[in-house]
């Protein structure tokens, strides 16, 4: 919860005492530090922010809402377990009692007094009751979470003692009119208040007198609170019973199961079944599927089966599942709590969804009527909370369902308890995606009608210093200067996100001509950033801005595109712009393309493979055609090649595959990248077997589409793999397997020259650019081939003595070893070929972690400094990628040391990146090195056996996670300084439910 060492100051001995006599276990120090964050008021938090690293308000907030639904819950099983005949109503109002009593209850408590920290304000006097009762629930809310439930069920025990002893009531003063009112002399009551002490400590006094000159006395800080007190006072003196006696326990009937009804059983017999419970739940079970519209049609069997509806068991459920509900978000931010959270409850929609997912329908008995009507969200949502409360009350009243939750109703947990990102107001959501365009926002307001009745309008005004120019949208007249404001930020949102549309320009369409050129001078603008700045792409494609976000989809980034050039055409000039947009078009593709990645688990596969062999002859022809597939793969990847017109590709065809393959001689003209000319090869060379021609069809041209026809059937798992390896190659390019061949289709195969600006920049990205790291990772394997080749051979060849076939052998195991070599070097310099993870890590804390883990391992002729940590950034890699990347920089930083030096690593971050800093003051990168970098050529090592690809594979992992590799000259003038740059990981504060 919070940093184990640094955890405030002030002793809570008084309140541990305390709770080890209500049965906590001696506290571990985790759970000691918790309970001094939940005796600590936001005032002091807010004063003393450094004693409490990674607790927020927030987390006090939610600690207080957890204890909140714990009191709930409790209270409710108290109230429930004393029987007599309830209601829902009579269930509720009794649960309404206790929460008022937390407030003077907690005021009295010595043990809160002594041990909790407040604020300079609160100092010196008194803790206030609403002080006292944050803090109480805040120690519930920390018990709950470690595991503490009994505990936490003693101390609101006492809360709920107290309020049977002190007889509270949730609104005396309403309670003592509607007695009056309801007695023989229709009385009324009236109220007087003397005001008593200074200004900055005003108190109220109040007397309330009845129609026969009964009074009762209250104080308070307020009149509203003394006159309370008043009418408290007075229902204790001349109307006791209004406070019950609910202290006693009397018997409830036994309830028996509904008879006769089929499909009602059949679900009750179910929910047994699932929940594991016994004979005697299932008339509880069979009384949570009893709407209240059948129990009124059917009174005699109601009566006679001691039945009622399910109106009580469906509060139950709800104070169970709006805990449990709870209790699941606060775990889930307790790691990195955000500084503002949302606090919703939950809507009856996703009961409803949890009724109709589980097929509670069938088994409902509904009364004739409301059949007819069908069954409204209310119903159902109130049917699946009384089978929750069904369950809990049969399960012996449970701290919690989570533990026995049943796992086929997992997905259901899920839909009650989600992970959804919290949902802030539409001017949050506006300036975020402001931030990230380099847009300014202001508000201008106007106000309208009387003082009783004033309505605000607002205009919100956009400002792009880019394009030196302005736009505005108006919002719609409201009550509330913040609700106006937040019309109008909704009215931009509007337009944002009809621009994010897959066709842009329809979406704005020509009917809102306001909507329309506030989307043209937000598309400009955008268009205009890019151009001149250096954009976060990740933020950019999470906020769906310039289309980025349609990179993983290339049919709708090319429809994207089309619809912006036609909504900004002819208003901007683009000249300068295209290859900024490409870039940032290119950079999200990357970002896109990580999971569909399927050369990476091959290459693995084939390495798996070839690390157990151990003879020659083992090896066998699907395993080295696999081998030469990847090879092709990669060299694909690595290289550049010209385009090539679909006819001149048939051409080569009929000449390499003579009598073999047989293609049409009327084909469309349509230009083919590299990388679509060398999909298009694999897939008609996996067609082509020996002495049964194949032939190519032409489906369609605009996309194209062609179907390689196989004359002999296919192996379905290589033909398969093969798809899947080959469609990974080019994101404008798919092969599928069918039952008679090979579908392939290439996306972007529009006109180019009578495409817009951003279509140009968006199909050039979708052609990705020449890997020099795969070219690289090639090379190695056409190595490997060969080198297994060559064992064959030497091991298959006839020989004529003993010696020669000695020395065949001898030449077999030592290609074999050079196999085996180049194996383990492709294993170790290939992990960074694998696809980023969506994981964050907190850059500062794992920096000083990694460098201390460098520290044990490294030379003791080598300094290492380790970087501080002062602030939590998490950056957009995982753990795994990120070691990978130092690994490779640290590694070379310590081979170019050999005659000692020192290593430093450094970090900073702003709104947008981090940038990690690797300098050494070894003897520095070569020329070369530093120029093929620069260019994005392939690095060519400097080191015995080396290939260069370390700094590839880093720079290829970080272009796609939206990072990037830099050198820049090191501090000292001599040695070696790489800059890491990583994009923030997005911060989406979750929305406690």
């Amino acid at each position: 919860m919070a940093h184990p060492k640094t955890v405030g100051s002030h002793e809570i001995d008084a309140a541990v005492d305390t709770l080890r006599g209500l049965g906590l276990p001696e506290p571990v120090p985790e759970v000691r530090r918790a309970l001094r964050v939940a005796l600590t008021h936001s005032s002091y938090l807010h004063e003393n922010r450094d004693l409490f690293p990674g607790v927020t308000r927030s987390l006090l907030n939610v600690l207080q809402r957890l204890g909140m639904e714990y009191l709930r819950k409790q209270a409710t099983v108290e109230i429930f377990r004393r029987g007599g005949v309830q209601t829902a109503g009579s269930l509720s109002k009794g649960v309404g009692l206790v929460p008022p009593v937390v407030q003077s209850w907690s005021m009295w408590q010595e043990w809160i007094g002594q041990s909790c920290a407040v604020g300079g304000s609160l100092t010196g006097g008194p803790l206030p009751a609403r002080s006292a009762a944050e803090l109480c629930y805040q120690v519930v809310g920390v018990l709950c979470l470690a595991g503490e439930e009994p505990a936490a069920a003693a101390l609101v025990g006492r809360v709920i003692a107290a309020a049977d002893e002190g007889g509270s009531i949730a609104d005396p003063k309403t309670e003592l009119q509607e007695r009056l009112q309801g007695s023989r002399n229709n009385g009324s009551a009236v109220y007087e208040y003397q005001r008593e002490g200074p200004e900055h400590a005003l108190a109220f006094r109040a007397v309330v007198t009845d129609s026969r000159g009964r009074r009762g006395t209250g104080a308070g800080p307020s009149k509203k609170r003394a006159s309370q007190q008043a009418a408290l006072d007075f229902l204790r003196r001349y109307v006791p019973e209004a406070f019950g006696m609910r202290n006693i326990v009397a018997p409830r009937p036994v309830p028996v199961q509904i008879p006769r009804q089929h499909s009602h059983a059949r679900v009750v017999r179910h929910l047994q079944e699932v929940f594991s419970l016994t004979a005697e739940a299932r008339p509880l079970l069979s009384q949570a599927l009893i709407h209240s519209s059948w129990a009124y049609e059917h009174r005699e069997i109601l009566a006679a089966c001691r039945q009622q509806d399910n109106q009580v068991l469906g509060f139950i459920g709800s104070q169970v599942l709006n805990y449990e509900h709870t209790l699941d978000s606060v775990r889930r931010v307790l790691p990195d709590p955000p500084e503002e959270l949302s606090l919703l409850t939950m809507p009856n929609e996703v009961h409803d969804g949890a009724f109709r997912h589980t097929g509670l329908e069938s088994g409902l008995l509904l009364g004739a009527g409301q059949a007819s009507l069908g069954i409204p969200a209310e119903t159902g949502a109130n049917t699946f909370q009384a089978v929750i409360g069904a369950v809990f009350v049969v399960s012996g009243f449970p701290d919690s369902l989570r533990p026995t939750w049943p796992r086929q109703w997992e997905p259901v947990w899920r839909m009650v308890a989600p992970e959804i990102p919290r949902e802030q107001d539409p001017t949050t959501l506006l300036q975020r995606a402001a931030s990230a365009m380099k847009l300014r926002i202001g508000f201008t307001y106007r106000m309208s009608g009387p003082g009783h009745a004033m309505e605000q309008h607002a205009t919100a005004t956009l400002s792009s210093t880019e394009l030196g120019a302005e736009a505005q949208i108006e919002g719609a007249w409201i009550g509330a200067r913040p609700k106006a404001k937040h019309q109008a930020s909704q009215a931009v949102l509007t337009v944002l996100d009809q621009l994010a549309a897959c066709r842009p320009a329809h979406d704005l369409g020509s009917e809102d001509r306001t909507a329309r050129s506030v989307g043209r001078f937000l598309l400009s603008h955008q268009a205009a950033v890019l151009a001149v700045h250096r954009v976060p792409v990740r933020r950019w494609v999470d906020a769906r801005l310039f289309g980025l976000h349609w990179a993983a989809s290339p049919a709708d980034l090319l429809s994207w595109a089309q619809g912006a050039d036609e909504l900004i055409s002819g208003t901007v000039d683009f000249r300068p712009s295209i290859s900024h947009f490409e870039q940032a078009f290119r950079a999200a593709s990357e970002l896109a393309a990580g999971p569909r990645e399927a050369i990476e688990p091959e290459l693995a596969a084939v390495l798996d493979v070839l690390e157990r062999l151990q003879t020659p002859d083992a090896l066998t022809a699907d395993q080295l055609q696999r081998l030469v597939q990847l090879a092709d793969l990669c060299r694909c990847l690595g290289s550049d090649d010209l385009g090539v017109d679909l006819r001149e590709l048939a051409d080569d065809w009929r000449l390499l595959h003579r009598g073999g393959l047989l293609v049409p001689r009327l084909l469309p003209s349509v230009r083919l990248s590299g990388r679509e000319r060398a999909v298009l090869d694999a897939g008609a060379s996996a067609v082509l077997a020996p002495g049964t021609p194949a032939s190519v069809e032409v489906l369609s041209s605009s996309p194209l589409r062609l179907r390689f026809l196989a004359g002999a059937p296919l192996d379905p798992a290589a033909g398969k793999r093969m798809c899947t390896l080959w469609s990974s190659v080019s994101r404008t390019t798919m092969l599928t397997l069918n039952e008679r061949g090979i579908d392939a289709i290439i996306l972007t195969t529009a006109d180019p020259t009578s495409a817009g600006p951003i279509t140009r920049a968006a199909r050039a990205a979708l052609q990705p650019a020449a890997r020099p790291y795969q070219a690289a990772v090639a090379d190695l394997l056409h190595d490997l081939k060969n080198q297994l080749v060559a064992a064959r051979l030497a091991d298959s060849s006839p020989a004529d003595t003993r010696t020669a076939r000695l020395q065949q052998q001898l030449a077999a195991s030592r290609h074999l070893d050079q196999a085996h070599a180049l194996t383990a070097r492709l294993r170790s310099t290939t992990s960074l070929l694998g696809p980023t993870g969506t994981e964050s890590v907190d850059i500062g804390s794992f920096l000083r972690h990694y460098a201390s883990g460098v520290l044990t391992r490294l030379p003791g002729s080598i300094s290492l400094s380790i970087p501080d940590a002062p602030r939590s950034v998490r950056v957009a890699l995982d753990e795994g990628g990120l070691t990978a990347v130092l690994d490779n920089l640290v590694g070379n930083a310590i081979e170019a040391l050999r005659d000692g030096g020192s290593i430093t690593l450094e970090w900073a971050a702003d709104d947008d990146d981090a940038v990690v800093e690797i300098t050494d003051d070894g003897p520095g990168l070569p020329p070369e090195v530093i120029s093929a970098l620069v260019a994005g050529d392939r690095v060519r090592s400097t080191k015995p056996g080396g290939n260069g690809l370390g700094l590839l594979g880093v720079r290829s992992l970080l272009n796609r996670a939206g990072g990037e590799l830099t050198t820049v000259p090191a501090p000292s003038g001599t040695g070696t300084a790489w800059l890491i740059t990583l994009p923030i990981a997005p911060t989406t504060a979750p929305e406690v439910l």
